[in-house]
Protein backbone atom coordinates (compact mmCIF):
# COMPACT_ATOMS: atom_id res chain seq x y z
CA UNK A 1 0.00 0.00 0.00
CA UNK A 2 1.43 3.56 -0.99
CA UNK A 3 1.48 6.39 1.08
CA UNK A 4 -1.42 8.03 -0.99
CA UNK A 5 -3.76 4.63 -0.47
CA UNK A 6 -2.33 4.63 3.65
CA UNK A 7 -3.36 8.18 3.78
CA UNK A 8 -7.18 7.76 2.33
CA UNK A 9 -7.75 4.86 4.66
CA UNK A 10 -7.56 6.93 7.33
CA UNK A 11 -10.24 7.37 9.85
CA UNK A 12 -10.30 11.23 10.32
CA UNK A 13 -13.27 10.62 11.94
CA UNK A 14 -11.99 8.52 15.11
CA UNK A 15 -8.50 10.87 14.77
CA UNK A 16 -7.14 12.82 17.80
CA UNK A 17 -6.72 15.42 15.31
CA UNK A 18 -10.24 15.33 13.93
CA UNK A 19 -12.61 18.34 14.74
CA UNK A 20 -16.34 17.66 13.46
CA UNK A 21 -18.80 21.22 12.91
CA UNK A 22 -20.38 20.27 16.13
CA UNK A 23 -16.97 20.38 17.87
CA UNK A 24 -16.18 23.58 16.35
CA UNK A 25 -19.64 25.25 17.46
CA UNK A 26 -19.27 24.41 20.70
CA UNK A 27 -16.02 25.29 21.42
CA UNK A 28 -16.53 28.50 19.86
CA UNK A 29 -19.63 29.22 22.13
CA UNK A 30 -17.35 28.50 24.99
CA UNK A 31 -14.59 30.64 24.10
CA UNK A 32 -17.07 33.59 22.76
CA UNK A 33 -18.86 33.32 26.58
CA UNK A 34 -15.16 33.83 27.90
CA UNK A 35 -14.33 36.51 25.78
CA UNK A 36 -17.78 38.19 26.55
CA UNK A 37 -17.46 38.04 30.27
CA UNK A 38 -13.73 39.73 29.75
CA UNK A 39 -14.53 42.45 27.47
CA UNK A 40 -17.55 43.22 29.85
CA UNK A 41 -15.02 42.92 33.38
CA UNK A 42 -12.93 45.25 31.12
CA UNK A 43 -15.42 48.15 30.67
CA UNK A 44 -16.97 47.94 33.56
CA UNK A 45 -13.45 48.98 35.31
CA UNK A 46 -13.35 51.51 33.26
CA UNK A 47 -16.60 52.78 34.61
CA UNK A 48 -15.48 52.26 38.25
CA UNK A 49 -12.87 53.81 37.87
CA UNK A 50 -13.87 56.68 35.71
CA UNK A 51 -16.50 57.19 39.01
CA UNK A 52 -13.47 57.67 41.31
CA UNK A 53 -11.90 59.59 39.03
CA UNK A 54 -15.42 62.21 38.92
CA UNK A 55 -15.34 61.62 43.19
CA UNK A 56 -11.51 62.75 43.65
CA UNK A 57 -11.26 65.54 40.96
CA UNK A 58 -13.65 68.29 42.73
CA UNK A 59 -11.87 67.36 45.57
CA UNK A 60 -8.59 69.41 44.63
CA UNK A 61 -10.68 72.40 44.65
CA UNK A 62 -10.28 72.61 48.48
CA UNK A 63 -6.61 72.67 48.38
CA UNK A 64 -7.35 76.45 46.85
CA UNK A 65 -11.07 77.07 47.52
CA UNK A 66 -10.41 81.00 47.77
CA UNK A 67 -8.99 81.24 44.22
CA UNK A 68 -11.82 81.08 41.99
CA UNK A 69 -9.15 80.78 38.90
CA UNK A 70 -7.98 77.84 40.46
CA UNK A 71 -11.25 76.52 41.37
CA UNK A 72 -12.37 76.96 37.49
CA UNK A 73 -9.41 75.10 36.30
CA UNK A 74 -10.00 72.54 38.53
CA UNK A 75 -14.02 72.09 37.09
CA UNK A 76 -12.81 72.06 33.42
CA UNK A 77 -11.48 68.68 34.37
CA UNK A 78 -14.50 67.85 36.15
CA UNK A 79 -16.54 68.55 33.38
CA UNK A 80 -14.44 65.92 31.57
CA UNK A 81 -15.56 63.25 34.07
CA UNK A 82 -18.87 64.40 34.17
CA UNK A 83 -19.48 63.48 30.33
CA UNK A 84 -18.16 60.46 30.83
CA UNK A 85 -19.73 58.70 33.75
CA UNK A 86 -22.87 60.16 32.40
CA UNK A 87 -22.38 58.54 28.77
CA UNK A 88 -21.60 55.60 30.38
CA UNK A 89 -24.34 55.47 32.92
CA UNK A 90 -26.56 55.55 30.18
CA UNK A 91 -25.18 52.83 28.05
CA UNK A 92 -24.94 50.32 31.05
CA UNK A 93 -28.51 51.17 31.82
CA UNK A 94 -29.56 50.37 28.87
CA UNK A 95 -27.16 47.16 28.37
CA UNK A 96 -29.36 43.82 28.54
CA UNK A 97 -26.85 41.11 28.15
CA UNK A 98 -28.83 38.30 26.29
CA UNK A 99 -28.55 33.90 27.50
CA UNK A 100 -25.32 33.48 26.81
CA UNK A 101 -25.85 29.67 26.70
CA UNK A 102 -29.06 29.83 25.15
CA UNK A 103 -28.55 32.90 22.60
CA UNK A 104 -24.70 33.14 21.85
CA UNK A 105 -24.79 35.06 18.37
CA UNK A 106 -27.32 37.86 20.12
CA UNK A 107 -25.00 38.30 23.53
CA UNK A 108 -21.75 38.68 21.26
CA UNK A 109 -23.91 41.22 19.20
CA UNK A 110 -24.96 43.13 22.03
CA UNK A 111 -21.61 43.11 24.01
CA UNK A 112 -19.94 44.31 20.26
CA UNK A 113 -22.95 46.97 20.17
CA UNK A 114 -21.77 48.44 23.64
CA UNK A 115 -18.02 47.98 22.92
CA UNK A 116 -18.01 49.95 19.87
CA UNK A 117 -20.13 52.80 21.28
CA UNK A 118 -18.04 53.29 24.15
CA UNK A 119 -15.03 53.10 22.00
CA UNK A 120 -16.60 55.50 19.48
CA UNK A 121 -17.61 57.87 22.40
CA UNK A 122 -14.49 57.54 23.78
CA UNK A 123 -12.22 58.55 20.64
CA UNK A 124 -14.39 61.84 20.18
CA UNK A 125 -14.33 63.25 23.43
CA UNK A 126 -10.74 62.38 24.15
CA UNK A 127 -10.24 64.50 20.72
CA UNK A 128 -12.52 67.33 21.62
CA UNK A 129 -11.64 67.29 25.51
CA UNK A 130 -7.73 66.53 25.57
CA UNK A 131 -6.72 69.83 25.24
CA UNK A 132 -9.71 71.58 27.50
CA UNK A 133 -8.30 69.20 30.19
CA UNK A 134 -4.57 69.98 29.32
CA UNK A 135 -5.51 73.41 29.37
CA UNK A 136 -7.56 73.10 32.81
CA UNK A 137 -4.52 71.25 34.16
CA UNK A 138 -1.50 73.75 33.01
CA UNK A 139 -3.63 76.96 34.32
CA UNK A 140 -4.93 75.09 37.47
CA UNK A 141 -1.04 74.37 38.02
CA UNK A 142 0.37 77.79 37.09
CA UNK A 143 -2.80 79.51 39.43
CA UNK A 144 -2.29 77.35 42.11
CA UNK A 145 0.01 79.57 43.76
CA UNK A 146 -2.30 82.96 44.02
CA UNK A 147 -1.58 84.19 40.44
CA UNK A 148 -4.42 85.56 38.59
CA UNK A 149 -5.50 85.04 35.02
CA UNK A 150 -4.52 88.68 34.52
CA UNK A 151 -1.14 88.50 35.67
CA UNK A 152 -0.43 85.36 33.20
CA UNK A 153 -2.21 87.23 30.39
CA UNK A 154 0.18 89.96 30.53
CA UNK A 155 2.92 87.83 30.91
CA UNK A 156 4.15 87.26 26.80
CA UNK A 157 5.99 84.26 27.53
CA UNK A 158 3.49 82.28 29.55
CA UNK A 159 0.62 83.32 27.38
CA UNK A 160 3.15 81.91 24.43
CA UNK A 161 3.67 78.27 26.47
CA UNK A 162 0.11 78.19 27.34
CA UNK A 163 -0.98 78.90 23.47
CA UNK A 164 1.89 76.68 22.02
CA UNK A 165 1.52 73.86 24.26
CA UNK A 166 -2.43 73.68 24.23
CA UNK A 167 -1.52 73.91 20.22
CA UNK A 168 0.63 70.94 20.07
CA UNK A 169 -1.57 68.98 22.37
CA UNK A 170 -4.56 69.95 19.71
CA UNK A 171 -2.10 68.45 16.98
CA UNK A 172 -1.29 65.23 18.71
CA UNK A 173 -5.04 64.62 19.68
CA UNK A 174 -5.06 62.00 16.37
CA UNK A 175 -2.57 60.09 18.11
CA UNK A 176 -3.10 60.05 21.32
CA UNK A 177 -7.33 58.63 20.24
CA UNK A 178 -5.20 55.79 18.64
CA UNK A 179 -2.90 55.15 21.75
CA UNK A 180 -5.69 55.44 24.74
CA UNK A 181 -7.77 52.53 23.10
CA UNK A 182 -7.61 49.43 25.03
CA UNK A 183 -5.68 47.03 23.30
CA UNK A 184 -7.01 43.98 25.08
CA UNK A 185 -10.17 45.68 23.83
CA UNK A 186 -9.31 45.67 20.69
CA UNK A 187 -8.07 42.17 20.67
CA UNK A 188 -11.23 40.87 22.11
CA UNK A 189 -13.40 42.88 19.94
CA UNK A 190 -11.46 41.27 16.76
CA UNK A 191 -12.07 37.60 18.50
CA UNK A 192 -15.19 37.56 19.12
CA UNK A 193 -16.05 39.19 15.15
CA UNK A 194 -14.16 35.77 14.35
CA UNK A 195 -16.60 33.88 16.73
CA UNK A 196 -19.65 35.32 15.73
CA UNK A 197 -18.75 34.55 11.92
CA UNK A 198 -18.06 30.91 12.91
CA UNK A 199 -21.51 30.95 14.84
CA UNK A 200 -23.16 32.46 12.04
CA UNK A 201 -22.23 30.46 8.63
CA UNK A 202 -24.32 27.86 7.88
Amino acid sequence: MDLTERWNAIDWQASDFSFTPADVLAATRQQSAGDVRQLLQTYRRLYFMSIGFLVGTPLLMFLKPQEPEYVLCIGLISFYWVLVVGFLTRQFVRFRLPDLAQQPTEAIRATLHLARSINAFHTSIIGFMTPVVFLGSLLGTLTYGGTRFAQLAGNPLVVGIVAGSTLLVMGLSRWLRRKLMNRQCVALIQRLDEQLRILTTP
